[in-house]
């Protein structure tokens, strides 16, 4: 895709709210956008301690360097704690505060910064210029943030940036860790749109599973295992995958479409990991290490327990259900309202499927057509494991930074059905009664035929 193209597709994914600036020295065009957005008033920069570095110059320099002469600027930098910037309840309404009387937001930094921007910009009502420091994440081209509520990880409405600055020279000298966590981001591709259909196709997505929100990010994947590429040519297939990906969840209002189950272990495991102050890797990284779990567990259920053999009457909520949430999450918060937190969380879930019975009838009426399109959809474990394997990402999650163990890899997965509202094949397990450790084994052992797992 050239940059013209990027440009018009973020114009019209946006519907006009977000330009892209890409390519290579695309950061100096930072002082004619700042006089476009905002020609009167204080420059507010947002940033993290973060090295970042371009040509040997250090990154946030050279943007304040080339900010419109005689402008007034100040940097805000974001909290940081044990594991860096934790986008909690503290660290936005102190970024928000100190960010007040801009008019304009600078955010300089990898996926964290750029969602915090996103919340300070709207906090204080200016427009914000997102600076992208690596290719890590989707969520810069796209106006959600993911911020820390009560303990737990949610997706929520923010902003689209004015505009978004990819310049190819800032992004290839990002440290490489960041670069392999985008590739890990990315091949959620393999799995996350399978979640999506089922989530639609019985009713528990407000939305309708649509291809144009799909098709775009599934083109541009396979050249990220590309080994006939130079390094080059695979970088800006993985900024084009990323940035397109976001423009597509912006566009479809919701993540869904290219966040499933493997979203969702690493939510868990970041949840775990602030809960007990300890590190946790990025989330890109976890991500490409349960996409291989993801789609291993959709192997496991459309070739082994033939999920869709079952019929409505075989799916309902067990009982004793909000007791099994709370002692899920008893060991990562003893005082329970982590628990209780996401209990509001599957409760709501649960509501919602007590209410599409017709759907559900529906869906397995026709269960022949969902399953040709599930089995496009999940993929295979081989494919996300291809992808990593060339850019020497993490794996198992034995190679995560710091390593997760064995015991902590299957809490996780047997937790993630019991953090969030939205519907996973991960629930239909539990509605058929089959999410248990016999099940876990199966999938962990599909996994590591690729490569993958524990």
């Amino acid at each position: 895709m050239t940059t013209a193209s990027l440009a018009e597709l973020s114009l019209a994914s946006s519907q006009g709210a977000m330009r892209v600036l890409s390519g290579e020295g695309a950061v100096r065009g930072i002082g004619a956008l700042v006089d476009e957005l905002a020609p009167t008033g204080e420059i507010v920069l947002l940033t993290d301690s973060a090295a970042k570095v371009v040509d040997t110059v250090d990154l946030l320099e050279l943007v304040r360097a080339l900010l419109p002469e005689g402008r007034s600027s100040r940097t805000v930098e974001a909290l940081e704690s044990d594991h860096g910037v934790t986008l909690d309840e503290a660290t936005v309404a102190r970024a928000s505060a100190d960010a007040a009387g801009a008019a304009v937001v600078i955010a300089v930094g990898s996926g964290t910064v750029s969602d915090l921007g996103k919340v300070v910009a709207a906090a204080v009502a200016a427009p914000l210029i997102s600076v992208q420091t690596a290719a890590s994440v989707n969520g810069f081209a796209d106006p959600l943030s993911v911020l820390v509520q009560n303990g737990a990880k949610r997706t929520v409405p923010s902003m689209w940036p004015a505009a978004l600055v990819i310049d190819s020279d800032v992004v290839a000298e990002a440290p490489v860790e960041l670069t392999r966590a985008g590739v890990g981001d990315a091949v959620a591709i393999w799995s996350a749109p399978a979640d999506w259909y089922l989530a639609c196709a019985i009713g528990m997505d407000p939305g309708e599973y649509d291809d144009r929100f799909v098709d775009p990010v599934r083109e541009i994947a396979p050249r990220l295992a590309d080994a006939s590429a130079t390094e080059a040519e695979r970088l800006a297939a993985l900024v084009e995958v990323l940035t397109v990906g976001g423009l597509v969840i912006g566009d479809a209002g919701t993540t869904a479409p290219l966040s499933g189950v493997e979203h969702l272990v690493s939510h868990v495991l970041d949840m775990s990991a602030m809960a007990a102050h300890a590190r946790h890797d990025l989330h890109g990284a976890q991500v490409g290490v349960a996409s291989i779990l993801a789609a291993s567990l959709w192997d496991v259920a459309l070739h082994e327990e033939h999920l869709l053999d079952l019929g409505p009457d075989d799916l309902s909520a067990p009982t004793g259900l909000r007791e099994r949430v709370l002692e899920t999450w008893s060991p990562v918060d003893p005082s329970g309202a982590l628990g209780e937190e996401c209990w509001r969380a599957v409760e709501k879930k649960m509501d919602r499927w007590a209410s599409v019975g017709d759907r559900v009838e529906a869906f397995f009426a026709g269960r022949e057509g969902h399953l040709a399109t599930l089995e496009q959809l999940a993929g295979d474990p081989a494919h996300p494991a291809a992808a990593l394997r060339l850019w020497g990402a993490p794996l198992t999650f034995s190679e995560l930074t710091p390593a997760v163990s064995a015991e902590r890899a299957r809490w996780a997965l047997g937790a993630l059905p019991f953090m969030r509202d939205r519907l996973s094949l991960a629930d239909v397990f539990v509605l058929a009664g089959r999410w248990d450790d016999r099940l876990f084994d199966r999938v962990f052992a599909r996994a590591a035929e690729v490569g993958g797992g524990l």
